[in-house]
């Protein structure tokens, strides 16, 4: 029997913490497949955003691009809060760093550090610089 969304989301939370980076990826999609079916795209963005950053962590780049470009896109029809923007618009520029886009993950690492800014989130705001100086210095 299928999870739902909710129960998918309390396994990889679980499998993230025991390190198991790849386990944890596929309940966070699973996860957003659920939400989807569910009529919750505000939990999928969420969900897929978080199966995007593990999938850069554990090495599957061109899978986290993927993930991460379609939670950008949704959040550009249907305004998040800025916090989840921000969030999401980093493990874009995560994604697209580890694959070589210096340019869009620097773009990407800009928009995210006003938005950090906006949410007053200082740890986001010197991560976005941090990453964005080490991009112009590549």
């Amino acid at each position: 029997m299928r999870m739902d969304g909710q129960d998918c989301v309390i396994e990889a939370k679980a499998a993230r913490r025991q390190g198991r980076l790849m386990d944890a990826t596929a309940l966070y999609v699973e996860a957003a497949e659920s939400f989807l079916a569910e009529h919750e795209p505000a939990r999928w963005a969420h969900a897929l955003r978080h199966a995007a950053e593990l999938a850069v962590r554990s090495g599957d780049c061109a899978a986290a691009l993927r993930e991460a470009h379609a939670v950008v896109e949704y959040y550009r029809s249907s305004p998040p809060t800025t916090l989840e923007m921000a969030n999401a618009l980093r493990v874009a520029a995560l994604a697209e760093a580890a694959v070589g886009e210096a340019d869009s993950a620097r773009k990407h690492w800009d928009e995210a550090r006003t938005l950090y800014g906006d949410a007053g989130v200082a740890d986001g705001v010197a991560e976005a610089s941090r990453r964005v100086a080490a991009l112009a210095s590549a």
